[in-house]
């Protein structure tokens, strides 16, 4: 004759108890297998078990139903850790899983109550990373960048949905902008940066950060954008270099830039520097038009030529030593010139001794006339001669 369990007496055996892991960051689920054998006399006894979830203080955080059922059980629970209202330390905590059992005897009054099992289970944040696309490192300024920043965790199908990021951009370690954002159902937000509104010249520093979440660790990322001065240019569009006495060698140069289109480099400075065999012959300071052309024109006065020079070299140096925010810009012209006429001192000395000689020409013609008129008309005597006083 088989004797049923129950009859023997009271009884909490072949338990198992399981999760999926034993260790969770704090926004998963706990999957929780257990099982177990009860047998207790109904007519004068009682048990029960019990799923219970404690902190290290001992604290109860969740509890399941009491199973009453007499013989074997097989349960399974689906624990949200973001219920259990976790304070983690230092990012992480540990909680343990117990199977608890209580048997009371009503003759006796005996009352037992224990743990069979006991799961430790440690709790952290969850790490995450960033990711960027469509981000420029190297802009100019008046440029806008969209680009876009993806958060998740792990791998790329867990994303940080709706969560808050707060945005700090640096330039030369001073906080020039801020703001905060918050992640779409993909984990992802997009930023169309401005070179004019949210950045500086030169080294800019954008970090994003997560502070303080309850289920993410602390991070920040952070990532260097560098704004540069827009580009100048400036062409040679026109130059005439006359070797004739007199004429002027003339030089006409464009200057511009891009902003979403073609600019040109409006009433701005520039630097005149001329060469002739590398000494410095001549320097000035003229203005482009509204066109942005300047006109150059060099005299031939301007070269400390000397006697005997067949050919030199003539540097010209164009300088734009920029703005706040157009970068500088140098247009060099080099060229020779070749059988010039020279007119230097030695034309002057000359020019001097020919006039000299027409004179001393001319008056030695009068006086000879004059000689030759009185001794055609003869001889006078003394005393026809009259002087005045």
């Amino acid at each position: 004759m088989i004797i049923p369990k129950s009859a023997l007496g009271f009884s909490c055996s072949n338990i198992l108890l399981a999760t999926d892991k034993n260790a969770y960051n704090n926004n998963e689920n706990i999957y929780l297998n257990g099982s177990w054998e009860l047998y207790y006399d109904s007519g004068f006894e009682i048990s029960y078990v019990q799923i219970q979830i404690t902190n290290i203080f001992d604290n109860n955080l969740w509890n399941s139903s009491n199973y009453y059922t007499i013989g074997i059980s097989q349960k399974n629970w689906t624990i949200n850790i973001q219920f259990l209202n976790l304070t983690l330390t230092n990012n992480s905590c540990r909680i343990f899983i117990k199977l608890f059992n209580y048997y009371e005897n009503f003759n006796s009054n005996d009352v037992i109550a224990t743990y069979k099992e006991i799961i430790s289970i440690n709790i952290t944040k969850r790490d995450f990373d960033c990711e960027l696309t469509n981000f420029k490192s190297d802009l100019i300024y008046g440029e806008s960048n969209l680009f876009n920043a993806k958060f998740y965790s792990g791998n790329t199908s867990y994303c940080l949905v709706n969560e808050t990021l707060q945005c700090l951009i640096r330039n030369n370690d001073e906080i020039i902008y801020q703001t905060n954002f918050t992640t779409d159902n993909d984990g992802m937000l997009s930023f169309n940066i401005s070179t004019v509104k949210h950045l500086g010249l030169g080294r800019n520093n954008i970090s994003f950060i997560i502070k303080n979440n309850p289920y993410y660790l602390d991070r920040t990322f952070s990532y260097e954008v560098y704004v540069n001065k827009i580009p100048v240019y400036g062409e040679i569009t026109n130059f005439v270099n006359s070797t004739e006495e007199g004429s002027l060698i003339k030089i006409q140069l464009f200057y511009y830039y891009f902003n979403t289109s073609k600019k040109p480099l409006e009433n701005e400075n520039l630097k005149i520097i001329i060469y002739s065999n590398s000494t410095l012959e001549y320097e000035e300071v003229l203005k482009t038009n509204q066109t942005g052309f300047v006109n150059i024109n060099i005299l031939p006065s301007t070269f400390n030529f000397e006697e005997g020079d067949k050919m030199f070299y003539v540097d010209v140096d164009v300088i734009f030593n920029g703005t706040i925010y157009l970068e500088n810009r140098t247009v060099s012209l080099s060229f020779q010139i070749y059988n010039f006429q020279y007119h230097g001192n030695y034309s002057s000395f000359y020019f001097v001794n020919i006039c000299l000689l027409s004179i001393l020409t001319i008056l030695f013609t009068s006086i000879g006339l004059k000689v030759y008129k009185y001794k055609k008309a003869g001889f006078k005597l003394i005393r026809d001669i009259t002087f005045k006083f």
